[in-house]
């Protein structure tokens, strides 16, 4: 039987157990996982909840990951076995209403395909209980059966344990900036965290050819990586005072894009100040769903024109964009490796948590 990392009690740690999957329905495939990493999303998850929903134990978390199809459902005629995917978050049909406006990461399809009442059933079981999965997927498990809409065919040229980085850090990261915002070149953008996110909106603020790419961040290792995934500025925000050097370098008007990624709400409020009349703050960090957010003058983003927006999964649609990040990776372009910190089977979970919290390194991806 295939095991899992799975949490038996709501806030404990996690165990490595077997579990039992079940066949792939109508519509469905089984993917043999090769490769996860671990997101600040999934120790939110782990920690009692997610914006405001609860999800009880027996829980298996992780939403970032890649394998290969090793059996498909009556119907599935996209997929076959060997190919190579990476497991999307998300799922969009680009027919419901939020689909044809332009925003595939808010699809309807994604709240029926995580709604266990719907489709074929819970997928995973511990001594006969169904297992909580993350959204309609979960990937700390040596095995999963998905929807066809999560399972992203890509080119089996890149290796599974850096595929795996773009189910969510590389499409979040890149897709702020191209999908939610579409920065252009010559314009002026400043990165608030420079975690697995803050570093794709750096590479891809980069790619677009910005004028500037100020990375913010308290963590000098963080910052000389920022640096080499394209950053112009650094900024310590220990010693430094975050405004002043960020008018510095767009010409005392400030940014045209602010991307905040900490999750923190005191980084959110400045992301507004940071930007100049008619610049867009890109909120992409998870808070706690009933965290207010405050702005310290609500005067000017009224007569400045500010705006504010959030960016879900990049505004992404993954069927298009898993694959186009492939091809940049494999052009040479995005850099992917740089990312990872360690590699770790998955029985080290819970040290690799430890280590997250304590903000050490940037990805750890488990391997199967």
């Amino acid at each position: 039987m295939p095991r899992a990392a799975v949490q038996l009690q709501t806030g404990g740690p996690l165990e490595i157990v077997e579990v039992a999957v079940r066949p792939p329905g109508p519509g469905e495939v089984r993917v043999a996982m090769a490769a996860a990493g671990l997101c600040h999303t999934d120790v939110q998850a782990l920690s009692g909840g997610l914006a405001g929903t609860v999800l009880p134990p027996p829980l298996v978390a992780g939403h970032e990951g890649a394998g290969i199809v090793t059996e498909v459902g009556d119907g599935v005629t996209d997929l076959a076995v060997g190919d190579h995917v990476i497991i999307a978050v998300r799922a969009h049909d680009g027919s419901c209403a939020f689909c044809l406006d332009g925003h595939p990461a808010l699809c309807r399809r994604t709240y029926e395909l995580a709604d266990p009442r719907n489709g074929n059933g819970p997928v995973l079981f511990h001594d006969s209980r169904p297992v909580t999965t993350l959204g309609p997927a979960s990937t700390f498990t040596e095995e999963i059966v998905v929807r066809t809409e999560l399972a992203i065919r890509i080119d089996a040229a890149i290796p599974l344990d850096l595929a795996c980085l773009i189910g969510c850090a590389v499409s979040t990261g890149v897709g702020a900036v191209r999908n939610t915002v579409g920065v252009q070149a010559g314009e002026h953008t400043v990165v608030i965290g420079c975690g697995g996110v803050g570093l794709n909106i750096v590479q891809a603020a980069r790619l677009a050819k910005a004028a500037s790419v100020i990375a913010v961040d308290v963590n000098e290792t963080k910052l000389a990586t920022a640096t080499a995934f394209g950053a112009t500025h650094t900024v310590d925000a220990r010693t430094a005072d975050i405004l002043t050097s960020v008018r510095e370098a767009t010409d005392g008007l400030g940014a045209h894009y602010a991307f905040e990624s900490t999750g923190l709400v005191d980084s959110m409020s400045q992301a507004v100040s940071l930007i100049r009349p008619g610049g867009t703050a890109v909120i992409l960090g998870m808070a706690p769903s009933s965290t207010p957010l405050v702005i310290d003058n609500i005067a000017a983003v009224i007569l400045q024109e500010k705006s504010i927006t959030g960016s879900m999964m990049g505004s992404g649609a993954p069927s298009r964009d898993f694959p186009q990040l492939v091809s940049q990776y494999l052009d040479g372009d995005l850099k992917l490796e740089e990312l990872v910190t360690r590699r770790r089977p998955l029985a080290e979970i819970n040290e690799a948590i430890t280590d997250l919290e304590a903000g050490n390194g940037l990805r750890t991806v488990f391997t199967f």
